[in-house]
């Protein structure tokens, strides 16, 4: 346990080994690279003392090494961009994990509902199957042929957990999974374009309804998935109602307004009036050849702003400090960006005032109050107690 954490850990800091025991003798510490890998692989236990320094390398709570994973993701789209390292390829993953993990405890903690098991729209062999498992799966959730209009939300509401890692897009070309068999897991890189953000995390619950259908052919199943993220976003009916049966020709405007709407691109648009038979492939290269001309096809003229960034991960946490069950600190170290109103977290100026206004009996009661509370919140703080499980001088283990 300990030892996975602390790969999990170093994973995520996106140090090597050389450069933790660099880290640490920085501090004082010496420790070989052998001896390291030894506690990684858990054929030997760091001491406590040891386990506080690597906290502080890795940036992780003192009682992190301590909790055992309750998390198993099986990763089904994975697609690494060719040049980027092994070590980059783990930390996302490993990222994903840590995140993963603490929505599960937070569920737990929460008392929430049991979430579903992801639905199984199968059969997923061809296009065909691709674009009826899109409309399956938009029956399983109760959508209608209305727009999306976050699908970022969509995922959260059907406990799905949508993890933002900057950089992710120059990381993977997609990054899916299942957490515990109920969970899907969908990275995104929180700097794309929101149109395009859809369309990946679309494209990614495709990878993840195929799994075991999906082609031994890569191109194949990356066709599968595009077309299952295409009818998944505009069913073709809603693209039938919007363009028509039939199109001698599409002009780049009204596909300016569908991106608008839909959250689709405007090259996606024209991919999904040719998949729907509505334009002939001559009109769909036309109309490429015409985006290329005009400097479109890198940067469209009209930007689609969504709410395609993940909320339900800090309303739980805001719950959870609310309720008690987590502390500012923790809190703040699981949601850095999340603000935190004075008046129910910290005292305030007015406060201080008003006790330096009162008589002094009086004074000495209230602070006499607070130091019991605070002690009591010392005493049961798992950072402060989390190395009990030692022995009490906290040298317990072995060197």
């Amino acid at each position: 346990m300990i030892g996975q954490r602390i790969r999990q850990a170093r994973t995520i800091a996106g140090l090597s080994q050389d450069q933790v025991v660099q880290a640490l003798g920085e501090r004082g510490i010496t420790l070989t690279k052998a001896a390291l890998s030894k506690y990684e692989r858990g054929a030997s236990v760091p001491r406590a003392s040891l386990l506080k320094r690597l906290g502080e390398v890795l940036q992780v709570p003192a009682d992190y090494f301590l909790h055992e994973p309750t998390v198993s993701i099986t990763w089904i789209a994975f697609r690494k961009r060719a040049s980027v390292g092994t070590r980059e390829q783990k930390k996302v993953k490993a990222v994903a994990a840590e995140r993963v993990e603490t929505y599960v405890k937070l569920r737990k903690s929460l008392t929430l509902e049991e979430a579903a098991p992801f639905p199984d729209c199968s059969p997923f062999a061809t296009l065909d199957d691709a674009e009826k498992a899109a409309g399956r799966l938009r029956k399983a959730w109760n959508l209608d042929d209305l727009p999306i209009v976050s699908l970022t939300g969509l995922i959260e509401d059907r406990e799905g957990v949508v993890v933002e890692f900057e950089g992710a897009g120059d990381a993977v070309d997609g990054l899916a999974g299942i957490a515990n068999g109920q969970h899907a897991v969908v990275i995104v890189d929180p700097t794309v374009a929101d149109d395009r953000k859809r369309f990946t995390m679309a494209h990614e619950l495709g990878h993840l309804l195929m799994d075991k259908d999906a082609p031994a052919n890569e191109t194949e199943a990356e066709r599968m998935a595009n077309r299952f993220a295409s009818a998944f976003l505009v069913p073709k009916a809603v693209a039938v109602k919007e363009l028509g049966v039939k199109r001698t020709r599409l002009s780049l405007e009204e596909l300016k307004i569908l991106k608008l709407k839909y959250g689709l691109s405007m090259q996606a648009w024209i991919m999904r009036a040719h998949e729907c038979g509505i334009i002939a492939d001559g009109h769909r290269r036309f109309l490429f050849d015409q985006m290329s001309r005009l400097g479109m096809r890198r940067k469209e003229p009209v930007e689609y702003k969504g709410r395609e960034r993940p909320q339900r991960f800090l309303q739980m946490v805001s719950r959870a400090l609310a309720e008690g069950l987590l502390s500012r600190k923790q809190a703040q170290t699981l949601c850095p960006q999340l603000g935190y109103a004075s008046t129910d977290f910290e005292t305030t100026g007015s406060q201080v005032a008003a006790l330096r206004a009162m008589p002094p009996d009086q004074r000495d009661a209230r602070l006499a109050k607070v130091a019991e509370e605070m002690a009591a919140y010392y005493a049961s703080d798992p950072e402060l107690t989390a190395f009990e499980a030692f022995d009490e001088d906290g040298e317990g283990g072995c060197a």
